[in-house]
């Protein structure tokens, strides 16, 4: 009777095991996909935003972490764009006390103690080459001219009072002409002097499959973007990102309920063996 019970439990648990499993193999997931994408990119695509240009210089598979959307581990999707910026700010910084080159010659800059400078005095220096060298008096905290004679005595002038060296003053707000490039003095501070100018210059945008990012179309204005990649050389950007998450929400509604299922299966398979160990145990007399 034991036996016979138990053997009517192994068939329940056996066939609601295969019954699960079967599930499992045929069941097929929601698959992500973009119908109406904003842009569909390959290696070397251009497209044009508002006031800006970019170019696909790379759609690759790539190992590393997971993507934007689940995994970790394994391949990667990435894209990279570029974009040539015409107006990118650079910046510069003359420290007080230090020697900078200006045009084709090298003056040391002075910044007058105040509050608030707004500006700072470049002054000559001694030629590479001259008799003539800088040198200063932590104590004095003053510079001076040292000049060596050919009979190998030395003079020592004031540096700000010599008259073999000129002055030069740059202001805050005036345009200079720095390594070659229009440049305003952009701000004066008791310990620096900030150089800025415009120039042109590369900047990338790289994103994963599944990432959100934002891209451009003038300096104020923008588009939030999600990336999908239907194959390892093509992806797809939408700015329909509420709808991507509505997608990848139904994959992982999918997934925990597979994950529940094979819960069942192997629930069932560790029920059909010990109820099998149990009904030929042997019985007592």
């Amino acid at each position: 009777m034991q036996r016979r019970a138990a053997a009517v439990y192994i068939a329940f648990f056996l066939v609601l095991a295969a019954g699960s499993y079967a599930f499992i193999a045929t069941a097929q997931g929601p698959s992500i996909s973009i119908d109406d994408p904003d842009h569909e990119l390959e290696n070397g695509s251009e497209f044009t935003l508002g006031e800006r240009t970019y170019t696909v210089t790379s759609v690759e598979a790539s190992s590393g972490g997971g993507g934007g959307h689940g995994g970790g581990g394994g391949e990667t999707l990435e894209a990279t764009l570029t974009r040539t910026n015409d107006s990118a700010v650079f910046s510069g910084t003359w420290e007080d006390n230090t020697t900078v080159t200006l045009g084709n010659t090298d003056y040391h800059v002075f910044i007058q103690n105040g509050s608030d400078p707004s500006e700072a005095t470049l002054r000559t220096v001694p030629a590479n080459g001259s008799a003539a060298n800088l040198t200063y008096d932590g104590q004095a905290e003053r510079w001076y001219v040292v000049r060596e004679a050919d009979d190998g005595t030395r003079e020592l002038t004031p540096y700000l009072q010599d008259e073999e060296f000129t002055n030069e003053t740059v202001s805050e707000g005036q345009e200079i002409t720095y390594q070659g490039n229009a440049t305003t003095v952009a701000d004066v501070t008791n310990t620096s002097v900030l150089l800025e100018w415009t120039g042109e210059r590369t900047e990338e945008t790289t994103f994963a499959d599944g990432e959100e990012f934002i891209l451009n179309s003038s300096r104020t204005e923008g588009t939030e973007y999600v990336a999908h990649f239907p194959s390892e050389d093509r992806v797809l950007l939408s700015s329909e990102v509420e709808g991507y998450h509505d997608q990848v929400e139904e994959q992982n509604h999918f997934h925990e309920r597979i994950n529940g299922v094979w819960g069942v299966v192997i629930i069932s398979s560790i029920a059909t063996v010990l109820l099998t160990g149990l009904a030929y145990l042997p019985r007592k007399e």
